[in-house]
């Protein structure tokens, strides 16, 4: 089976360490097959926006970016799509909330769906991530994103492939024969 990782997390042009975590992230699952990351940073919309940064000190100039009200749908079923969430909750620009990432680790715990959540200190003792929303959303804490990705390694990847020897097949394929598996039945009027 295929996984699939939404990176949730705060997204800032004034801070790059909300854009590196991800890349490190695509760069670690990107030649295994058995992977898809979503990444909300690796689209048209978000790399316009980092052309354009700088100058809006208020935050609110990428809001009337046309097509922005396609934000929160996408948002959505990105969520819905991944099996999993690996949420940074690293609040790498005090100017910027994480309204989007509050609402995305809303959809994963009413989904019941898995949440690895990273943070560089102790979750516990952080005024975000101590919060019983963050807290009932998360599935477990990792320091960083290298350890999130051998954790989700760990236990979603599967590690047995099952595909028959030749003389496995072809005894299954003359079994199948022999029994007339997925043959139709003629009904009589």
């Amino acid at each position: 089976m295929k996984e699939s990782i939404y990176l949730i997390g705060q997204i800032s042009v004034d801070d790059s360490r909300s854009y590196e975590w991800r890349k490190n992230v695509r760069r670690i699952f990107g030649a295994n097959s058995s992977w898809e990351i979503i990444d909300p940073c690796n689209n048209g919309f978000n790399r316009s926006v980092l052309e354009n940064a700088g100058g809006d000190d208020h935050r609110l100039r990428v809001y009337k970016t046309s097509g922005i009200d396609l934000l929160v749908p996408k948002d959505f079923s990105y969520v819905e799509r991944s099996t999993m969430g690996m949420c940074n909750m690293n609040h790498y620009d005090p100017q910027k909330p994480v309204v989007g990432t509050c609402f995305e680790l809303a959809w994963y715990w009413e989904m019941q769906k898995t949440v690895i959540g990273i943070f560089d200190g102790n979750p516990d003792e952080d005024v975000h991530c101590n919060h019983p929303f963050i807290k009932s959303a998360v599935t477990t804490w990792v320091k960083d994103e290298w350890e999130a990705c051998e954790l989700a390694v760990h236990y979603f990847q599967d590690v047995y492939v099952e595909e028959p020897s030749f003389e496995e097949a072809r005894l299954l394929q003359e079994r199948i024969e022999t029994c007339k598996l997925g043959a139709f039945k003629k009904t009589e009027k």
